[in-house]
């Protein structure tokens, strides 16, 4: 009881019933689940790269050619010339 009042059984709280509520349904064999969806999923992950790409690819962009540079740079230090230039000790 709750303010002297019995409020009723979960779900059903002593509220009059409404009326003029119309529910509509829809069978479940007349639904198209994935009506569309494969067309949907090429579009929107072609948007997501897109909308991120700049991201991902110049970030990308400096690594590699950060990585390009510093393995072309030992590989000389590693030579003849490079032992000239900046007086390294052979191997």
């Amino acid at each position: 009881m709750a303010g002297g009042r019995w409020m009723g059984w979960w779900g059903h709280l002593g509220a009059p019933k409404q009326r003029g509520v119309a529910i509509y349904a829809l069978s479940n064999f007349e639904q198209k689940a994935f009506a569309g969806a494969l067309h949907q999923a090429v579009f929107n992950t072609f948007r997501r790269v897109t909308a991120n790409a700049f991201y991902i690819a110049i970030p990308g962009a400096i690594g590699y050619s950060t990585y390009t540079y510093g393995k072309s740079n030992h590989a000389f230090r590693l030579s003849k010339e490079g032992h000239k230039i900046y007086g390294g000790e052979g191997h």
